[in-house]
């Protein structure tokens, strides 16, 4: 997608907690230090809190990626204050069996473990994640399974990593015990605005970058539409390189990223700040803009060109290679409506047409139109001169579209289709064998929910309409 455009070796802004990633800024340096004092130091408790998207997560993968061969790690991700023991998941954080219901057989087996490290001279540190979820008998077994280290060495560390209800947990009169036996805490804060601009050009470097690619006031724009908070930041900063793509720009404005958080932001799921003058510049911010890119040259992936101006030249049109490229990259960032446009537009050369439209028809369910997918699909279907297995593939898609509607015997009809050109195609005789069971089996059916065939099967033929011809 865009990273070949912009000379990328990854994505810079994945959503995955990659320790390679890890901005050495104040704030997370200071965490990282304290993690590391309190390894060291023999610290029984060690407690790291901050609100969702700080970066907790990924600091703990970088401690955890520099830990020493004779550190035993165990990870905790999936609390919750509903189970009648945490023991249980405690021994299987380290591999150890668990099935037993008796609490004081599973805190001896846990005891030996520790004694058979400690023979080793091996450190075991278990890890909690999301621990605000945690409640006071869980933290008190935690209190508890610290008593087996011995008085002279601690042969079990903990480091609980959560939001601020952990810190606020920690702080009522029954947990009095536990918050004494807390040697190192640390509650991590968004970043300031210096801070995100550092952010967004350290990511782009360690994604192979050699260019800042956004601009100091596209920066600024990330900092007041995010409040510095750095899992926000990914997701502007990734579809704005998304939009960038497609429209072949050398740079990322903060038009674009403007542009790139609105549509984003539109379905209320992505929880940017609403202010006024959040997406408007100044007009000494727009020469300030314009200054700076005249003055560095653009990444030679996207042409040199210093400015937001297309690469392609005035009198050259995208070819139908390039506008699917750059549906691709929309689509992948759930921009379909911006999507669909491209692909009509590579839809126009006639050995593309089946997989643009059937692009199209993707999108079209993916955003909530199933019935205009159908009609999509059929369409796609009428073009003349396509591969056979190409035709399939569609024709799969159009089926499984029609289910998830609920048109069962269409579906059926279309499924039969498939089985007379090839019997051997993916699941579709077990699909003919289901759908053609009966009106009440169809019934049970249409009420059991196909919502979930999408991702799987994006996954499976997206590329092979992406790569054929």
């Amino acid at each position: 997608m865009y990273e070949s455009y912009y000379k990328l070796e990854t994505k810079p802004f994945s959503l995955l907690p990659d320790p390679a990633f890890l901005y050495p800024g104040p704030r997370h340096k200071m965490a990282l230090s304290l993690l590391e004092y309190g390894l060291l130091n023999q610290a029984g408790f060690i407690v790291i809190t901050g609100e969702p998207g700080t970066g907790k997560t990924t600091l703990l993968h970088k401690v955890l990626s520099q830990s020493s061969e004779t550190v035993t790690i165990g990870v905790i991700t999936n609390t919750h204050d509903g189970a009648s023991s945490f023991m249980p998941w405690v021994l299987a954080a380290f591999g150890l069996e668990n099935k037993s219901r008796d609490e004081v057989d599973l805190f001896l087996r846990f005891s030996e473990f520790l004694r058979r490290e400690r023979a080793r001279k091996h450190q075991v540190l278990l890890v909690v994640d999301e621990a605000q979820n945690l409640g006071p008998s869980a933290l008190e077994e935690l209190r508890l399974l610290s008593n087996a280290n011995p008085t002279n060495d601690v042969a079990l560390q903990i480091i609980l990593s959560g939001q601020p209800p952990l810190r606020e947990l920690l702080q009522r009169p029954n947990l009095a015990q536990f918050a004494q036996r807390v040697a190192v805490d640390y509650s991590l804060e968004s970043l300031s605005a210096e801070d995100t601009r550092a952010y967004i050009r350290h990511r782009i470097r360690i994604a192979g970058g050699r260019h800042p690619l956004f601009t100091d006031q596209a920066c600024m724009l990330a900092y007041r539409l995010t409040g510095g908070n750095p899992r926000l930041i990914n997701q502007v900063c990734d579809t704005a390189l998304a939009y960038g793509f497609a429209e072949q720009s050398a740079w990322i404005t903060a038009r674009l990223l403007g542009q790139a958080a609105r549509d984003r932001s539109q379905g209320g799921l992505l929880p940017l700040k609403k202010t006024e003058s959040a997406n408007t510049l100044s007009k000494e911010q727009e020469d300030a803009e314009q200054r700076e890119m005249a003055s560095e040259p653009g990444p030679s992936g996207a042409g040199g060109a210093a400015s937001e101006v297309p690469v392609r030249s005035p009198g050259r049109l995208s070819s139908p290679a390039e506008f699917y490229e750059r549906g691709l990259a929309l689509k992948t960032a759930g921009l379909y409506k911006e999507a669909i446009e491209q692909f009509r537009q590579a839809a126009v050369d006639a050995g593309r047409s089946l997989n643009a439209r059937a692009q199209i028809g993707l999108c079209l369910k993916m955003s909530g139109r199933p019935d205009e997918a159908v009609l999509t699909f059929r369409e796609a279907l009428q073009q003349t001169g396509v591969d056979s297995q190409d035709s399939l593939q569609v024709r799969y898609l159009l089926g499984r579209t029609l289910e998830s509607c609920g048109r069962l015997s269409e579906a059926l009809e279309v499924y039969r289709r498939i089985l007379r050109d090839n019997a051997g195609f993916r699941d579709v005789a077990g699909r003919v064998a289901r759908l053609g069971t009966g009106p009440d089996r169809q019934d049970r059916l249409r009420s059991g929910g196909n919502g979930s065939w999408v991702r799987h099967l994006i996954r499976r033929w997206h590329l092979v309409l992406r790569h054929s011809p």
